[in-house]
Formats: C-alpha cells, sequence, structure tokens
C-alpha cells in the first residue's frame, strides 16, 4: 500500500481510527461476548493505522485504546481490571497503555521491514497477526509476573496453577477471538480503502 500522505492527511486519518477505537471498544465492553468475554474489535483499526500511516501511529491508536480502558476501569465498567487496579494501580495502567501501544507500534514496524523489502502484502499479513499477539502477550506477561498473587485470592489455588486457570478462562477464548477476527478483517478493510483511495485520486 502506497502511505505517501500529507502531515495533515496523517493527522485527519489517525484521528477518524482513533475514533473508531473508542467506539469499538465501547461496543466490545457493552454488546460483544463470548460467555463473560469480551470480544475485542479495536485492535482492526489499530493495525490499519499502523499499516497505513506507520508505527508512530499504530502506537498513538494503542495508546488511545490503553486510555480508553484505564477510564472505564475507573467508571467502574470493568470489575475484574478494577480488582487489578486496586492490587497494584502501576502495574494496571502500564498493562493497560503498554500492550495497546506496543501492538500497534510492532505492526506498523513489521510493515515498514516488509515493506522495504518490497513484500508489502506479506508484511501486512504478519503485522496483522502480531498485532492480537503482542496485545495478549503483554498481559499474559503482567498476569504471570505481577499479579500471580491476586489470581492466587481469585482462585484459591496457588503459584502456576493460579496462572493457568487464568490463562484458560480470562485468555483462550479472548486471544483466539482476537486474532481470527483481527486477521480476517483487516485485510478486507484495507483492500476497500486501497480501492477507494485509488478511485479519488483518478478523479
Amino acid at each position: 500500500m502506497n502511505n505517501s500522505f500529507t502531515k495533515t492527511q496523517k493527522m485527519v486519518g489517525t484521528g477518524v481510527l482513533a475514533a473508531v477505537v473508542i467506539v469499538l471498544q465501547l461496543i466490545s465492553t457493552f454488546g460483544l461476548h463470548i460467555g463473560p468475554v469480551p470480544i475485542s474489535l479495536v485492535l482492526i483499526p489499530i493495525a490499519i493505522g499502523a499499516i497505513i500511516y506507520g508505527p508512530s501511529a499504530g502506537a498513538f491508536l494503542g495508546a488511545v485504546f490503553g486510555v480508553v480502558v484505564i477510564g472505564m476501569i475507573l467508571g467502574g465498567l470493568d470489575p475484574a481490571s478494577m480488582l487489578m487496579l486496586q492490587y497494584n494501580a502501576p502495574a494496571t495502567i502500564i498493562t493497560c497503555l503498554g500492550k495497546g501501544i506496543l501492538a500497534g507500534f510492532v505492526c506498523g514496524i513489521v510493515y515498514k521491514a516488509f515493506v522495504g523489502m518490497k513484500k508489502g502484502t506479506l508484511g501486512a499479513i504478519i503485522g496483522t497477526v502480531l498485532c492480537p499477539i503482542v496485545n495478549t502477550g503483554i498481559y499474559v506477561l503482567m498476569v504471570c509476573f505481577v499479579f500471580t498473587g491476586l489470581m492466587e485470592d481469585a482462585y484459591k489455588i496457588s503459584g502456576v496453577k493460579a496462572v493457568f486457570v487464568t490463562l484458560v478462562s480470562m485468555i483462550t477464548v479472548n486471544f483466539v477471538s482476537e486474532l481470527v477476527i483481527t486477521v480476517v478483517l483487516t485485510p478486507v478493510v484495507l483492500q476497500i480503502i486501497k480501492i477507494v483511495t485509488r478511485a479519488s485520486r483518478s478523479n
């Protein structure tokens, strides 16, 4: 994809995607669930922004995602994350911001690297796959190394078992759904944007 945008176009496009991030996060929280697990669509605009506008835009959109999540936690809309905030507020904030920022940045930097090798399509695919992997991976690392005590209290079991139960009950469904949805829909949306962009430039 040709990413030759003016500074204004990049700012406007990133702003529109930021609004989409906010809306999709609210929809995911209130409307889309598999059992108790919310199904997130928010990684789609983050991946799209990272691919179209670059790693910095992807990181910014990931930060918007994190800020919205923190706001929802403070507003009492995410009871599980509220427990994490009460257990370790700095680590919770770092987790919310870090996983989104890194997911967007990694997606963008991988795509950019592959574009340099003239393999942009492959880069878009790999970057899109890495977006949910990084997002969930950061959460998993924080659960394993920072929030283990909270999980032990929640499940009344200790050590590795508490982490394992957390991963199975809270992450597996969420991660698989995020991966499938992001990988399937992001290329479709990118193709639509590509067609519309070509049509507008030809007029």
